[in-house]
């Protein structure tokens, strides 16, 4: 009998909404593209570990000096055991892998099967970058597997790395033809196919350029495949730029800082590609916590500004007129400043992307000072503490909000920021034009085609309202992808892909520190003494080992597969 109380299988792959409720789910299972946070299923998603790829990164330290990043993994200690930003997606796979196989004969119209299908094909394909990019070679498993399957079709061996990348690209090139132009938010579309080309040919690009084939192949790709890998990502992004019909965003033009705050902002804008997609309201749904967790402490509940951006990073926005943006330290460190005089002159994505001391925030401004400098030159400490009804530390820095003295405003909606509001549906946006300039910038460096790196990076640089470039090379382009794509979690995937992570990463990192002045304050006008935080992290120190440019496949996964052996080098 057929059952009453469950939906057969039969029914789901013999109509087009069930089975893209399949899609649903896979999609839903991917958080990986959400900030590469870790995966939390459920209504009200908080995602303690949103800031995870930023906080182990050189922009920022996470606030809390108990949380993994700032006691662990980013000081390196990361063993045979793995933990850090762990995705082995071989479930999400396998239900693609399904979706696939049952899609190939079906009563759904053929067109309608064939465009899910590449749908299931793209998300198969980001998994396998999510892990490639992670752990190098991994195995390709590209069917459901069976129970009663031969003991090598079980226990499946890892795939050389330069075989994952293939697989990817190759997948791209088959399905981008088959996918819609456009499609609903949150699901992937021909332009999509074609991002993920350009992201991952950019990746083996950069992995045969400057890494080192070792075990065979498991990790490494041979410096041969170079060239074909860079011209893999600027054609595709190429195409994607010139034919796409998509444009870099640029709703306000006369206010650059406005503009690029919203453009994170302004859902399904001219410049969003792929989204993962939030549509949550008050914790019921889908919902994300970036609006609590990175918000100013002294406006949420707690857990604000939980990536404390370091002073170093605030010194790479360069000012508007292309100059350095390094901290004067001999002259700031000298008298009283309001933070206006002293960033006055950044240019306008440093305002758009960074929180300080003073800056507006819902009609009022964030407090990150940490002491009061009374009538007599004494100094005053404590939220709960005050002087003449001034408090003696500004309101963000309860839970050590205020530790570096910045924290970040990209991707914060102030209309959302609230006490106990856990819930935010902005969109991530997973692929966006900004991006693909870049990695196609990127390309042409190493093709040779400076000219037109010249030209990608200056339509970025003049969408932000910064001076042009009259010169490019390679220095110069990565720093204006630091500074475009900063807390997209792209910064620590980019370190290891040049492998320079040994060195941007393990040194000390600054923060600053402001004093309020209580004179100043009671005369309208709050000038603040200013102090460098030399080693903000305290005795956690941030550690780049060699061995982490790639992440351990873990002895508990060759326990389970011994075919997944040899583990990776250094583990």
């Amino acid at each position: 009998k057929e059952p009453i109380d469950i939906i057969s299988e039969n029914v789901v792959w013999n109509d087009a909404r069930m089975a893209e409720g399949i899609l649903d789910n896979i999609l839903e299972e991917m958080m990986f593209m959400f900030s590469e946070a870790p995966y939390e299923n459920g209504t009200g998603t908080h995602l303690w570990g949103m800031h995870d790829a930023i906080t182990v990164s050189d922009e920022a330290r996470h606030a809390f000096s108990w949380y993994g990043t700032h006691t662990t993994w980013g000081r390196g200690l990361i063993n045979e055991n793995g933990g850090f930003l762990e995705y082995w997606l071989y479930p999400t796979i396998r239900k693609a892998n399904e979706m696939i196989e049952n899609l190939q004969e079906t009563e759904i119209d053929r067109a309608t099967a064939d465009q899910l299908i590449a749908k299931a094909r793209w998300c198969r394909a980001m998994c396998y970058f999510a892990m490639v990019k992670r752990y190098g070679g991994v195995p390709l498993v590209l069917r459901a597997q069976s129970m009663d399957d031969s003991y090598e079709e079980l226990y499946v061996k890892r795939d050389k790395e330069q075989a994952v990348y293939d697989f990817i690209l190759n997948e791209m090139d088959e399905i981008a033809t088959i996918m819609p132009d456009r499609d609903k938010g949150g699901y992937p579309c021909k332009w999509a196919a074609y991002a993920l080309k350009s992201r991952a040919a950019m990746y083996a690009a950069s992995i045969a350029t400057w890494g080192e084939v070792q075990i065979d192949g498991l990790v490494g790709i041979p410096q041969s495949e170079a060239k074909r890998y860079w011209q893999a990502c600027y054609d595709a992004s190429d195409k994607l730029i010139k034919e796409g019909g998509y444009a870099l965003y640029n709703k306000y033009p006369d206010d650059k800082v406005k503009n690029f705050r919203q453009l994170f902002l302004d859902e399904g804008n001219s410049e969003s590609i792929m989204v993962m997609q939030f549509t949550g309201q008050d914790a019921v749904g889908r919902n994300h916590g970036w609006d609590m967790f990175t918000g100013p402490q002294g406006f949420v509940a707690w857990a604000g500004s939980s990536a404390a951006v370091y002073l170093d990073m605030v010194e790479s926005f360069e000012n508007i007129d292309g100059t350095p943006g390094t901290f004067d330290r001999a002259k700031y460190e000298k008298g009283l400043w309001t933070p206006e005089e002293i960033f006055a002159n950044k240019e306008p994505r440093f305002f758009a992307s960074i929180v300080t001391q003073s800056t507006p925030f819902q009609g009022s401004q964030v407090e990150y000072y940490k002491n009061l400098i009374l009538p007599d030159g004494s100094k005053m400490t404590g939220v709960t503490n005050s002087y003449e009804g001034v408090s003696a530390s500004g309101a963000g820095n309860v839970e050590n909000g205020g530790v570096t003295g910045f924290s970040i405003l990209k991707y914060i909606d102030e209309s959302k920021v609230k006490p106990g509001n856990w819930s935010s549906e902005t969109d991530w946006m997973i692929f966006r034009l900004g991006e693909i300039y870049l990695n196609q910038a990127e390309a042409c460096i190493e093709l040779g085609k400076t000219g037109e790196a010249l030209n990608l990076v200056n339509a970025i640089r003049e969408r932000a309202g910064v001076a042009l470039l009259t010169s490019i090379d390679r220095d110069k382009v990565r720093h204006e992808r630091k500074i475009e794509l900063a807390f997209e979690s792209h910064r620590w995937f980019d370190l290891r892909r040049w492998r320079i992570a040994e060195e941007a990463i393990s040194k000390e990192f600054k923060g600053l520190c402001y004093d309020l002045d209580y004179n100043s304050y009671v005369q309208g006008t709050p000038k603040y003494k200013i102090t460098v935080i030399d080693r903000v992290d305290g005795d956690n120190q941030k550690y780049f080992p060699k061995k982490m440019y790639y992440l351990p496949i873990t002895k508990g996964r060759i326990s389970n597969n011994p075919n997944l052996a040899p583990e990776n080098p250094g583990y």
